[in-house]
């Protein structure tokens, strides 16, 4: 049996579109759906009970208890073989879940393994791997700011794992996964200590977890013949969440850590460096358009993110004279400032664009 848990915060349209997904896949395994209410909205609740199908678990709680401890809930109810946590503004693509329980099943070292994650509907736009926080890394990134040869190094570390998660055609291994869409062996859960700390509200607990089951011996993969859709959406509220989520994060694994203590104090002191020659990009009607030159028109990689490191980075593979973010997209992306790269689609271009642009106001 495949157990499905998808938590619900004021998104009730959206959770039964994520819950159809999951019904129309033909799965090789039985399955239990769980939705957990966290709203405490009247309307939210009506909404739940009147569309779900009858045989969809529905559990309203009566505050917001965070997204870890309601899948905990959720958890502790569920009998299936392999837990499948699915993000509200997630889709699972046809054969996905199949496709998943067949990998996992044929990995018994395998603790856990996602799909191959897209942004839009046409499945033309890369979600980014998710990473793994560790001590090497903090000090690559304090290293980083003393040059912007040394920041393009650590861009373009990411960027290769993130051209292997992108393009692979078969299972491959990887740092971490996204508990937006993932599904776990319950044996792994168990021997890792459970499914998420409930110390964490939000953002993070997947990280955590996934720390947990590594630690434990487990393995983790992507498979890119599964298939999803996240319809991710950034604003500055998230970034407060995700803040506080590291934070929990970081008291929980560094803060006595010597060495991960200098790497804060060196980040916190060093300015941060940003891309050569990053060029203002003004929306056309809630659409951007990137022209691309001549000499990369044959094929070229465009990535959009949050920092000029792009780590992490949306992924968007083309050919041509013109890479289009279409207006769906673009309001995804509110208030902040945001960058572009575009460049040859391999691991260490040598001629490379950057452009940035503010977000979409609400």
């Amino acid at each position: 049996m495949i157990s499905v848990i998808l938590v619900n915060y004021r998104t009730a349209m959206q959770t039964l579109d994520a819950v159809a997904s999951v019904k129309t896949q033909q799965a090789i395994d039985p399955l239990e759906i769980f939705v957990i209410d966290n709203s405490i909205s009247d309307s939210e609740d009506a909404l739940l009970r009147t569309c779900l199908p009858d045989d969809v678990i529905h559990i309203r709680n009566h505050e917001n208890t965070g997204f870890a401890k309601a899948c905990n809930q959720a958890f502790t109810l569920s009998r299936g073989e392999f837990i499948l946590l699915l993000n509200p503004d997630a889709r699972l693509l046809p054969l996905a879940l199949s496709r998943l329980a067949k990998s996992l099943k044929e990995r018994p070292h395998a603790g856990a393994i996602g799909p191959r994650t897209y942004w839009d509907e046409d499945c033309q736009f890369l979600m980014p791997p998710s990473t793994f926080p560790s001590i090497n890394s903090f000090y690559k990134q304090a290293i980083s700011r003393l040059h912007a040869k040394l920041s393009r190094y650590q861009s373009l570390d990411f960027r290769e794992k993130a051209l292997q998660a992108w393009t692979c055609t078969t299972p491959i291994p990887v740092e971490a996964l996204s508990g937006g869409h993932v599904l776990i062996r319950r044996e792994a859960i168990l021997k890792c200590g459970g499914l998420f700390d409930e110390r964490f509200f939000m953002y993070w607990e997947d990280t955590n977890l996934m720390q947990r089951l590594r630690k434990s011996g487990y393995q983790l993969y992507i498979d890119p013949m599964a298939g999803c859709l996240h319809f991710y959406e950034h604003s500055p509220a998230k970034d407060q969440l995700i803040g506080q989520g590291w934070s929990t994060y970081q008291q929980k694994n560094f803060q006595r850590n010597i060495h991960f203590q200098f790497a804060q104090w060196l980040n916190n002191r060093l300015p941060p460096v940003q891309a050569p020659n990053i060029l203002p990009l003004t929306p056309d009607n809630e659409k951007l358009t990137f022209p691309i030159p001549q000499e990369l028109r044959k094929a070229w990689l465009l990535e959009l993110g949050t920092t000029p490191q792009f780590i992490p980075a949306i992924g968007h593979f083309g050919s041509g004279p013109v890479a289009v973010v279409d207006t769906i997209l673009f309001k995804r992306l509110r208030e902040n400032t945001y960058f572009a790269r575009l460049s040859n689609p391999i691991s260490k271009p040598d001629l490379i664009y950057y452009w940035q642009w503010q977000g979409h106001s609400t």
